[in-house]
Parts: C-alpha cells; sequence; structure tokens
C-alpha cells in the first residue's frame, strides 16, 4: 500500500511539472538582415535597376509593422511581374518569429502574393508579415 501512495504521488507530481512546462524562446541561426533603427517610419519606396522593359528588375519597401512581438519590414524584387525575392529588413529576433518568418516567405514566394496564411502561435507576427509584403506589392503596382 506504501508503494502505491508513492507511485500516485510522483505520478502526479509528473502531471504537474509537464502541465506547467512552458518553453523558452526558439533560438535560430538564420540570418536575417536588419535595416538601422529609424525615427520616422519611411513611405513605400520603388528603385527601378534596369530601364521600363517588360522584365525590369524593381524592389520595392513594404511598411515597417509593429507589434507587441516586433517590428517586421520586407523588401521585395519583382522581375516584370514575377515575385522573384523578398528580403526581412527589419524583423523580431527572438521568439517565435524566428521559425514563423521562413515559412511566411517560403508561403509567398508560391503564391506570388501578401493571401498567404498565418503561422499558428506567431499570429501578431505573420500579420505584420502580411501588411508590410502587400504594402510592398502595392507599391509596385503603384508605378
Amino acid at each position: 500500500m506504501k508503494k502505491t501512495i508513492f507511485v500516485v504521488a510522483l505520478s502526479i507530481a509528473g502531471f504537474i511539472a509537464v502541465w506547467r512546462f512552458e518553453p523558452g524562446p526558439v533560438r535560430n541561426t538564420a540570418a536575417v538582415a536588419q535595416a538601422p533603427p529609424s525615427t520616422s517610419a519611411p513611405a513605400p519606396t520603388t528603385t527601378p535597376s534596369t530601364s521600363d522593359s517588360v522584365n525590369a528588375t524593381v524592389t520595392t519597401q513594404g511598411t515597417p509593422e509593429s507589434s507587441a512581438y516586433g517590428t517586421v519590414q520586407v523588401q521585395v524584387t519583382f522581375t516584370g511581374a514575377r515575385l522573384t525575392a523578398i528580403t526581412l529588413l527589419q524583423a523580431p529576433d527572438s521568439g517565435r518569429a524566428l521559425t514563423a518568418l521562413p515559412r511566411l516567405q517560403e508561403e509567398a514566394m508560391q503564391a506570388q502574393s501578401a493571401d498567404i496564411d498565418t503561422v499558428t502561435g506567431a499570429t501578431e507576427t505573420s500579420e505584420s508579415y502580411k501588411t508590410s509584403l502587400q504594402a510592398a506589392i502595392d507599391a509596385r503596382g503603384s508605378r
């Protein structure tokens, strides 16, 4: 009987420890290009790198979008009408954003738009990413 009580007590203690476990921040070694901090939010810019031909390469910046977890800003490169590269200019440096941002970039490249799913657990960062990406796409369209 004493062994049963001991086993039940240890099982309960183990269950409580697992139940209350909170994982620490996720560390990712992926390099993220960080722009120097600015005092004011710049407007989206468009910089053509070749002449105005059908296959011209154009680079646009999205607006910096802030959330409780950090600021996200993207730069998008288009060749003709095709989205060819997405670069992070500003990104949170800790938490779930480190794993969410590469997934968001991959989905955006496949979709060729900002109409992508949010990443579970990184909803605010996902929304900031999508808003900045849409601003960069819109800046290309206003050319």
